[in-house]
C-alpha cells in the first residue's frame, strides 16, 4: 500500500450508517459499519435481509442455494484520502469486483453525525459515530496461510482498531473476474460448489474488543458462522498492541492450523 497523509482528526473512530438514499429514492437498511484509523479504513455492508444461518460451522455447510444468499454482502478495505472536504476511499480489498468509479463522497460534519453527498455516484448517506469508538487507533496488515486448506497460498488482509471496535479483513485466495456483482458471477450454472466456497471465502469481521460478551467478540461477519466466538485472544492482542516490526501467530482453528505475519501499518 502507499502511504498518504493522515486523515483529520475528526475522521477517527466508527461510523454508522443511520440512512441512505439513491437518486432513484430507495433506501437501504443493511447494517452497515465503516472504521477509520489516521490512513486505514474497513467497511462492512450486511443486508437486513440475509439468514443468521445460526447452524453453520464452515462455509461447507451451505447448500449452493445457502452460498448465493451471501453474495449481496458488501464491505473493503484500504487507504483513505481527504482534501479539503472531499474523502475518497481507497480499496485494496473488496468483497465484490473491483469497481471502475472511484469512491468518493463530499463530507460536512454536524455534531456526531456526518452527511456524505455521493460525487462519483448520485446518493446520500447519513453516518452517526458510535461513542466508545474513540480513542486509541492501530492499523494492521498481515499475511494469512491454512496449513490444511490452501497451504501454498497466502491471503492478504487488514486489521484496524479504534477506541472499543475493531473490523478485521481477510482476502479469499482466488481473484475474482470482471463482473457487475458477485451475484452475477456466482449465477454462472457451470461454476462448482466449491469454486462458489472460494469465491465466497472473504472474511470481514466486527466486533468489540471489551464490550461485548467476551473480549473480542466478533458482532457482524460475512462468514455468519463467525459471530459470537473471539477474534483472538487478549495474549495474541497485547503482542499486536507493541508491535513495531514483524509479528508471526500461529494458532489452531476449526478449519486447521492458521499461520499469520503481522506488520503494523505506518
Amino acid at each position: 500500500m502507499i502511504a498518504t497523509v493522515p486523515v483529520p482528526q475528526q475522521y477517527l473512530g466508527v461510523w454508522q450508517r443511520k440512512h441512505l438514499e439513491s437518486a432513484a429514492g430507495v433506501y437501504d437498511s443493511s447494517q452497515v459499519f465503516w472504521l477509520q484509523t489516521p490512513v486505514l479504513h474497513a467497511d462492512i455492508r450486511i443486508p437486513a435481509v440475509r439468514p443468521a444461518f445460526s447452524d453453520k460451522t464452515s462455509l461447507e455447510d451451505f447448500s449452493l442455494v445457502e452460498l448465493k444468499q451471501l453474495a449481496g454482502q458488501k464491505g473493503f478495505a484500504g487507504v483513505t484520502s481527504v482534501v479539503g472536504k472531499t474523502c475518497l476511499w481507497l480499496r485494496h480489498l473488496d468483497y465484490q469486483p473491483r469497481r471502475d468509479e472511484h469512491d468518493i463522497g463530499y463530507m460536512e460534519f454536524n455534531g456526531t453525525q456526518l452527511v456524505e453527498t455521493g460525487l462519483a455516484k448520485n446518493y446520500f448517506e447519513i453516518w452517526e459515530r458510535l461513542p466508545e469508538s474513540q480513542g486509541a487507533a492501530y492499523a494492521f496488515q498481515f499475511s494469512e496461510t491454512n496449513a490444511a486448506r490452501h497451504p501454498d497460498k497466502a491471503q492478504a488482509g487488514i486489521l484496524v482498531v479504534s477506541g472499543d471496535y475493531f473490523i478485521f479483513v481477510r482476502d479469499r485466495v482466488v481473484v475474482l473476474p470482471p463482473a457487475l456483482s458477485l451475484d452475477v458471477i456466482l449465477s454462472d450454472a457451470t461454476l462448482s460448489r466449491q469454486q462458489c466456497i472460494e469465491l465466497l471465502d472473504f472474511e470481514i469481521s466486527f466486533g468489540r474488543v471489551t464490550g461485548g460478551k467476551s473480549p473480542w467478540e466478533i458482532q457482524l461477519s460475512t462468514l455468519p458462522f463467525r459471530e459470537g466466538p473471539a477474534l483472538f485472544s487478549n495474549a495474541t492482542w497485547a503482542t499486536l498492541s507493541k508491535l513495531q516490526g514483524e509479528y508471526s501467530q500461529h494458532e489452531q482453528s476449526a478449519n486447521g492450523l492458521l499461520s499469520r505475519r503481522w506488520f503494523l501499518y505506518s
